[in-house]
């Protein structure tokens, strides 16, 4: 039975890339805010603006522009490591860095522009805390920009300059630690109840002794294969198997005898259901079902006489069957057919496994002999 397992480091990616999808929301609303005021102060002094004002005004709303395009496209990937979240980020780097330089070049707002800055720098660590890698892209061209409207339009001391250029760098860097610390605690738990939850779902649907698929399993790999069989018209051929006299082997031998060669019969099945898509499940105390998806009855009917065979060569030894020194199984072949459910298929394959007892066990019979010799009979 095929399942669907999620490695730690996939689990991984798709945290980190929901968190940077969550986060960008963000930073992209505080982008739009400052595009805002950036507008508002273009209203105010429009009659200042010098044809080198228009043009970077034009530069930085061309830098947000294309890293919504790009965060788009990042988003389409659902990667975190995708090259678009780079480019993006040197983008809004140079959009936060260029716009507030034109707020004090061309305006004259050093303060708005200073503290715009550093809401700018702490909207980007809250939104892309999970992948510092975006930050130093973005920080390097926001960081010069900061130093320039700190030396260039501050009176302050040599050391008050010294202090207000590495407050910025140390604000961030703690503020990064400590959400990248919250998020590796949060990622390790997540990680941890996301394998105990596949575990535990793997398990529901496993039979405990033989390993191979339980009813639950078999009722769910039954209607996967249905699905697909109904939706391409592919062939679809269930295989029931029933181990002949198993309550006098039990009797004679005992249960744990019995429990070993439930186990090897099942062994049989699983190696003979080698494709992804096959499964092999118990379904009962000694009834067994192989789901063959792409397969039609006469590839089945080749299936089956090898299992048979295996069987009969592990040599498996039965003191009380009345058909053979060694253990038996009959088995019930039935197709596909337009318009079949679970119920029906199940109901052909079992009809023709009563069929594989009635002819004397140890064999196989498929559901459509059983049609035709009926018709054969009502024709007669």
């Amino acid at each position: 039975m095929e399942t669907s397992t999620v490695s730690t480091e996939d689990l991984k990616e798709i945290i980190y890339h929901k968190n940077l999808k969550v986060g960008t929301y963000w930073i992209l609303f505080s982008s739009c805010i400052l595009q805002v005021l950036n507008a508002y102060y273009l209203f105010l002094g429009f009659n200042l603006l010098t044809p080198l004002g228009i043009a970077c005004n034009t530069i930085h709303t061309a830098f947000l522009i294309i890293s919504a395009i790009c965060i788009k496209f990042a988003f389409k990937s659902k990667r975190a490591s995708h090259h678009s979240w780079i480019i993006s980020a040197f983008c809004i780097g140079l959009f936060w860095a260029i716009s507030t330089v034109n707020t004090v070049y061309f305006w004259n707002q050093p303060e708005p522009a200073s503290r715009g800055i550093v809401i700018g720098a702490f909207s980007l660590v809250i939104g892309w805390y999970a992948r510092p890698a975006l930050l130093l892209t973005a920080f390097p061209t926001m960081l010069a920009a900061y130093i320039y409207l700190i030396v260039g339009f501050s009176d302050k001391t040599h050391l008050g300059l010294l202090l207000s250029i590495l407050k910025f760098p140390a604000l961030m860097l703690a503020s990064l630690y400590t959400l990248r610390y919250w998020l590796s605690f949060c990622m390790e738990k997540f990680v941890e109840n996301e394998i105990l939850t596949e575990k535990l779902e793997a398990m529901v649907r496993i039979d405990e002794l033989t390993k191979i698929a339980n009813r639950k399993g078999y009722n769910e790999a039954l209607e996967q294969a249905l699905e697909v069989a109904q939706r391409f018209g592919k062939p679809l051929t269930l295989l029931l198997i029933d181990v002949d006299y198993f309550k006098q082997y039990n009797d004679h031998l005992g249960h744990q005898a019995g429990d070993r060669c439930i186990k090897a019969i099942a062994k049989v099945l699983s190696n003979h259901a080698r494709r992804a898509i096959d499964t092999a499940a118990r379904i009962g105390g000694e009834e067994f079902a192989l789901i063959l998806p792409s397969c039609d009855q006469y590839q089945a009917t080749t299936i089956a006489d090898k299992i048979q065979e295996t069987l009969a060569n592990q040599m498996i030894y039965h003191p009380a069957s009345p058909i053979s020194p060694n253990v038996t199984i009959s088995i019930g072949i039935s197709e596909y057919a337009p318009n079949d459910t679970s119920g029906t298929l199940y109901n052909k394959a079992d009809m023709a496994l009563y069929e594989a007892k009635h002819h004397g066990r140890n064999c196989f019979v498929v559901a459509t002999d059983i049609q035709n010799n009926s018709q054969s009979l009502d024709a007669v």
